[in-house]
């Protein structure tokens, strides 16, 4: 789901940020936040902290925070004594964390120009709206670890927090929003230990959705004339607060995008994402203190006159009629039954997930509000469905699916099982070195002896497990030609179009993706027991359709044979069904590599494939290709030279960069191209279309698939021909292959390929990469397809600066510690060894749960009796707890709340 707000407000609603235990950073801190010093929004100045938490009664706080109890809590002391409270060898580089819980800007424009009685029950509104937030972060995520290396999860008995309400940004404009300054540490058993800060991150999102709805009710509960528009999913403006007025406060981002148009002459939208941050950097204006608030009210009320937002039209919104608050908690816990737990719901993209997740979604569902206990309630209601399945405890939380998704992971686990025995498509153990003796490119032992086994082994589902560059498409080619000499009928599917032309290309047979072959099913029933299908990336293919066809494929008597790496990028939808058949059924494996010349880097990344990342960074860094750059700026600058010699060298289609997000990815190709320009590389005048400029010799990869114009989603290709008239653009694609492609396609699913994500790469053989990304964004299998894409040099640019939304917290908060080399490394060697793929739900779930019906529990049960689960929304409606770095090309299946434990905030 897009977390976005259509005017340019703060797109989060909590951000939690971490405070440096150095004296400097905790002085530093006290004065921007506890003081309040930018944050003068009356004569009458800030309201002052208050003490909050269940773990400030133990140690003599409460009430108004005094700045040395401040200093000594946030240092882990005795507020009164000093002395320590946390053992002194505790090690930590957190003092404390700040959960900033921040209104919605149509929120904070009303109460910044309304009356006084309008703003003071907006006021009260998000002041009940946090309390009631807090209360679920400190219910569900005050924890502490225990015992060797931490291993019990033990819960604490509450924060040390001070609590400090703001009305302004650091740039002057509305924003009500509210810091809660948690100190690290919190008692248990007696005994004050820090945080385990990974569960603050994991119930972020779930937290500020309570947030958002109870201050939702609130606000309706004392403005009974506000009526709530949702602006995208799970985010709500106030009905009659214009766009212009909302975005008219958003002074800062007007100032940048202003500055971008006078520099570039485009508008900011089209700029990337670095050119903007450098203009905002280059306007940066000194914060102004004491600033008058009577007049500031003044300005801000004759601003918002200006744009339809004045005394009369405030008048106006007052005197609207109340409505009514629509829909019953019932037929609100039904609807969140029909979305949530379909296909596209919330095991759309995930095997499993936990009640935070349900609940985040769930109370959005509370168009006009509702009270934190209604919340919690219907999302134990919706667990309680029967189109939930619980799967109970997986580390440290109750975990749930949907019937559905697991009917098909059992389809296709006990499908392979059953077919195991059928001696289904054997061939004469003769016929391999017969058929392929002539063959133009012979196989090595290693693929000769895994097409011996696979067509031989009569199963009707057989695996091919391979590494990353062991030819196992040739290994299927070879298939192929057995097959077909032997009276079968082949055909090939893989998830992507562009992996299935590779391998029709490759094996000279038929070859579509998996949605296709589904589809002419559908239209002629031509699958029977001479069929073979050979299906290629098995590690990337989703559960749903893959279920489908394999169950189409038993029907008939097909043989099955399906090739992968489950040690690569997963399915960008719920998956992972290849490993376990594959770790269940056996099979030959590929793991001699022939892509990398170097014998130990092959080595380095087959250990990095099986989990262990040390000897690669290791080996990497001692050959000076990998450096941890400070700021995004210079790691872009090297990585940009150093592409620069390579594609000089080598030619632009084997010289490739890397990155993890589609904004990254925007920023390479744009400095790549002016590059190219700067030293006449590409054609002097270039086509402009759709904003974009192409240009002949401009490197591109096609973004859909589309049969009539013969190309497909990932299609590599070289731009030869542009009409200046109609657009139309003639490409060369990488196996030579010229296609047209007339201006609507280069319009809606053209992009530049100097750079690409690593799903854009998978697949992918060249000379040299280079691979841009921040520590925690390295995780197993993005790094293992990454780093594996070129036969000759590989280099590594690590960011070790604040992603952009922690950088997007700057606007009312202070920026957070920077971090150490050394840090930065530590986080990426530990993201290494962390899978994305997820496990199957199946392999989790209760064997009665299959087939004993569940009842649907009441909406009044209470919650102490509920279990726990979670939810995630299809890829049009994205749910509260994903990535702030996916994109539409790369969305993964793990807890990101571990990517931002480990950008260096636990313990």
């Amino acid at each position: 789901m897009h977390r976005g707000c259509s005017a340019g407000g703060p797109t989060a609603v909590l951000t939690i940020g971490k405070l440096g235990i150095s004296p400097d950073q905790l002085e530093y801190y006290e004065r921007q936040v506890a003081q309040g010093m930018e944050d003068y929004f009356s004569g009458r100045g800030e309201a002052p902290g208050r003490w909050v938490g269940g773990g400030c009664g133990g140690i003599g706080l409460s009430g108004q925070v005094d700045r040395d109890g401040f200093m000594r809590a946030m240092a882990g002391c005795d507020p009164s004594t000093g002395l320590p409270l946390r053992a002194p060898h505790a090690r930590t580089k957190v003092a404390a964390f700040d959960l900033t819980f921040s209104a919605p800007k149509s929120v904070s424009v009303l109460f910044a120009v309304a009356d006084e009685e309008t703003s003071a029950s907006l006021l009260e509104a998000h002041e009940r709206a946090v309390e009631a937030a807090f209360a679920y972060v400190e219910r569900e995520a005050c924890f502490t670890r225990r015992g060797h290396n931490g291993e019990r999860r033990v819960r604490g008995d509450g924060f040390v927090a001070a609590a400090y309400r703001h009305r302004l940004s650091r740039a002057g404009d509305p924003q009500l929003h509210t810091h809660v300054v948690a100190a690290n540490m919190t008692r248990a058993d007696g005994r004050w230990t820090t945080l385990e800060a990974h569960g603050l991150y994991e119930h972020k999102s779930a937290a500020g959705a309570v947030y958002r709805a109870v201050l939702r009710a609130e606000v309706r509960e004392r403005l009974p004339w506000v009526w709530w528009r949702e602006v995208s999913r799970g985010l709500f403006e106030i009905e009659g607060v214009p766009d212009a007025v909302v975005r008219e406060f958003s002074r800062r981002r007007i100032e940048i995008e202003q500055r971008a148009f006078e520099l570039t002459g485009v508008p900011a939208s089209k700029l990337s994402r670095e050119r903007l941050q450098g203009i905002a950097l280059a306007t940066r204006e000194a914060k102004e203190y004491g600033v008058d608030g009577a007049r500031w009210q003044q300005e801000a009320r004759a601003r918002a006159a200006e744009h339809c937002l004045g005394g009369r039209e405030i008048e106006r919104l007052r005197a609207s009629q109340s409505r009514a608050a629509g829909a019953s908690e019932a037929e609100i816990v039904r609807a969140a039954a029909t979305r949530l737990s379909g296909p596209e719901g919330l095991t759309e993209q995930h095997n499993t997930f936990a009640r935070r997740h349900a609940l985040a979604e769930v109370a959005g569902e509370f168009k006009q509000g509702a009270t934190a206990s209604q919340v919690e309630r219907a999302a134990g209601s919706y667990l309680a469905h029967g189109s939930v399945v619980p799967l109970g405890r997986i580390d440290h939380e109750s975990r749930f699916t949907t019937r559905d998704l697991l009917a098909c992971e059992r389809a296709i686990i006990e499908g392979a099982e059953r077919r195991s025995t059928e001696r289904t498509g054997m061939l004469d153990s003769r016929l391999p070195e017969l058929v392929l003796a002539d063959a133009p490119e012979p196989l090595n032992a290693e693929q000769l002896e895994a097409v011996r086994a696979l067509a031989t082994d009569g199963r009707g589902i057989s695996v091919l497990q391979a590494l990353a560059g062991t030819g196992k498409t040739r290994v299927l080619a070879a298939l192929a030609r057995l097959y077909q000499s032997a009276g079968y009928r082949v055909l090939g599917v893989a998830p992507t179009g562009r992996a299935a032309r590779e391998l029709g290309d490759t094996a000279g047979l038929e070859a579509v993706t998996i949605q296709r072959l589904l589809l002419e099913l559908e239209e002629s029933q031509h699958l029977s027991r001479q069929t073979a299908v050979l299906f290629d990336e098995g590690g990337t293919a989703p559960t749903r359709p893959s279920a489908e066809l394999l169950k189409r494929a038993e029907r008939a008597g097909a043989k099955v044979i399906v090739a992968g790496d489950g040690g690569q990028l997963p399915s960008v939808a719920a998956g992972g069904w290849f490993a376990v058949i594959g770790d269940r059924l056996g099979g030959p494996e590929l793991r001699q590599v022939m892509r990398q010349r170097d014998a130990a880097e092959r080595e380095a990344l087959e250990a990095l494939h099986d989990g262990d990342p040390a000897p690669y960074v290791e080996r990497t860094r001692e050959q000076g290709a990998l450096a941890v750059h400070e700021r995004e700026v210079d790691a872009i600058a090297a990585i940009l030279s150093d592409w620069n010699r390579a594609r000089q060298a080598h030619g632009l289609s084997h010289a490739v960069m890397i990155a993890r997000d589609n904004a990254t990815r925007t920023i390479l190709n744009d400095r790549a191209r002016e590059l190219l320009v700067r030293e006449d590389v590409l054609a002097r005048d270039g086509v402009t279309i759709a904003d974009q400029e192409y240009r002949v010799g401009d490197r591109v990869i096609a973004r859909r698939n589309d049969r009539y114009r013969d190309v497909d989603n990932g299609t590599l290709a070289t731009v030869a021909e542009i009409d200046r008239q109609t657009g139309a653009m003639t490409v060369i694609t990488d196996p030579g292959q010229r296609r047209l492609l007339d201006a609507a396609y280069v319009a809606e699913h053209l992009e530049h390929a100097y750079a690409l994500t690593g799903h854009g790469a998978h697949g992918a053989t060249v000379e040299w990469a280079g691979i841009l990304g921040r520590p925690s964004e390295f995780t197993r299998e993005w790094a293992y397809t990454a780093l594996s894409r070129a036969r000759g040099h590989t280099r590594v640019y690590v960011v070790g600066e604040a992603t952009a939304k922690q950088r997007e917290r700057e606007t009312y908060a202070p920026p957070e510690p920077e971090r150490t080399t050394d840090e930065a490394l530590t986080i990426m060697v530990r993201s290494m060894r962390r899978r994305e793929a997820e496990a199957l739900a199946i392999e989790a779930v209760d064997p009665a749960e299959l087939t004993v019906p569940r009842r649907t529990a009441p909406a009044s049960v209470p919650l102490a009796e509920l279990v726990e689960g979670g939810a995630e929304q299809s890829s049009s409606q994205r749910s509260p707890w994903r990535s702030p770095t996916e994109s539409s090309s790369a969305t993964f299946g793990f807890d990101w709340a571990l990517a931002e434990r480990d950008r260096g905030i636990e313990r």
